[in-house]
């Protein structure tokens, strides 16, 4: 009777680990980056950077980005905006930083036993400022943006990181390409 224990004791036991989950290798995703961009100069002694709270709102996913918003905005500030003067301050606000995943409905009935749908939609937005305030003068540059899109119910982890770094990429690209002509125009006087 022992032994019927024991064997069961050991089924039971590896059934149970090999209901465990393995751990899920990390995804490498290169680095948004704006280093291959010629820097902005600007005659400002420094510059800093301020970042949004973390975002409390209800579908947040930003935690789970390979790449996040806020920290692509912190390297546009590092790569792009190059200091050259001897006073002020150009400050770097990112305003608004964040990707929401909303649930959608699927079909039901015999229809929807054969069909994929879309269960997820997930919408980044990303609004970031620049602006100086010295003896001298001050200006404002602001650019923002947004990108929306689906996933379907079968897309694995790996495929929805895919989409999320997709998002952030073309997102921080079109961010920065509207921010630097807001600079070129608005900011003339501070350009070097």
């Amino acid at each position: 009777m022992t032994t019927l224990k024991s064997l069961v004791f050991g089924v039971f036991a590896v059934l149970l680990l090999a209901g465990c989950e393995t751990p899920v290798e990390g995804r490498h995703f290169p680095e948004i980056g704006f280093a291959h961009q010629a820097p902005i100069a600007l005659n400002v002694a420094s510059v800093t950077v301020e970042k949004p709270a973390p975002s409390g709102v209800d579908g947040s996913v930003e935690h789970e980005l390979p790449v996040t918003l806020v920290a692509v905005a912190e390297r546009w500030a590092q790569q792009r905006i190059k200091p050259v003067g001897q006073q002020g301050t150009a400050v770097v606000r990112i305003e608004k930083a964040q990707m929401i995943e909303e649930r959608l409905q699927k079909k039901g009935g015999i229809r929807g036993a054969f069909t994929t749908d879309q269960t997820e939609r997930y919408r980044a937005d990303l609004r970031v400022s620049v602006s100086i305030d010295d003896p001298t003068g001050n200006a404002q540059a602001r650019a923002s943006g947004h990108r929306i899109r689906t996933v379907a119910e079968n897309a694995t982890l790996a495929d929805r990181e895919k989409v999320w770094f997709q998002m952030v990429e073309s997102l921080s690209r079109n961010v920065d390409k509207v921010l630097e002509e807001q600079i070129r125009t608005h900011m003339t006087a501070f350009l070097r």
